[in-house]
């Protein structure tokens, strides 16, 4: 980082912290972008690190498809600890120093217990959620649980697809929403300042009510990007986590006041 940009981050984020419009998110991204081509090695590291951990994911859901949800929470369990080794990367950067792996996973060892009980709060979130699911789906469709066969055997029966996509659509939704209420200011702020869980998903969820128009637009991106990271099978996944992870610290620093 420049001197001319660090003194930039440093001097604005307090003024700028209840100025947020719509464009913002697009901000963050551009501010992500200058981090990423920054510290190109650390990122990519990160970035392959997360994409290896969902591609083990998805192959042992693959041969045992009754696990998936537990391969789903596993990942949610691990990512948080990747997410703020990256979060280090540009706070050490708005200090102007040169940001290193070991610096990264030693803050983020600083905070494990914290960052640990935020992956035990989406783990529940999750396993509520697949139980939640799996009961509406029963007394739906007649069968408990939503594994691959039974979709598949609703989906071919031909009077149910409409219903079924609707339904699995909308499950989706619930569960996205959730884990970005509390995580996209929350995590960030553990790691930023080592805050406990509770306190938090407080702030996070103030700062979601507060910034409502802006949070939307943010949140609708990171579907676009994360969707389209998805679609490429997972090749723009070691491009696509830091980005948005760094994004994700930019739209902290300027939404949270300090």
């Amino acid at each position: 980082m420049t001197n001319h940009t660090a003194t930039y981050y440093q001097t604005h984020y307090a003024q700028r912290s209840r100025i947020t419009t719509a464009a913002s998110p697009f901000r963050w991204l551009r501010y992500a972008w200058q981090d990423l081509t920054a510290a190109p090695l650390i990122s990519a590291f990160l970035g392959t690190s997360f994409t290896i951990l969902c591609v083990l994911a998805y192959l042992a859901a693959s041969s045992l498809p009754q696990f998936s949800a537990s391969f789903l929470v596993f990942v949610l369990m691990v990512s948080p600890f990747i997410a703020a080794a990256a979060y280090c990367v540009v706070r050490t950067r708005e200090q102007e120093e040169r940001p290193t792996l070991h610096a990264c996973f030693a803050m983020t060892r600083n905070r494990s217990a914290s960052i640990a009980l935020f992956s035990l709060l989406c783990a529940l979130v999750v396993a509520a959620w697949v139980r939640l699911t799996s009961v509406t789906f029963a007394l739906y469709y007649g069968t408990l649980g939503t594994s691959a066969a039974d979709v598949v055997r609703v989906w071919t029966a031909g009077d149910g697809a409409s219903a079924l996509l609707v339904f699995l659509l909308s499950a989706s939704v619930v569960l996205a929403l959730t884990l970005f209420a509390l995580g996209a200011i929350a995590l960030p702020l553990i790691a930023d300042r080592n805050c406990n869980v509770v306190d938090a998903v407080r702030i996070g969820l103030r700062t979601l009510r507060e910034n409502s128009t802006t949070m939307l637009v943010w949140m609708l991106l990171l579907v676009a990007v994360i969707g389209s990271a998805l679609a490429s099978d997972l090749i723009l996944m070691p491009l696509v986590f830091p980005l948005l992870a760094y994004a994700t610290w930019h739209s902290y620093r300027q939404l949270v006041a300090s």
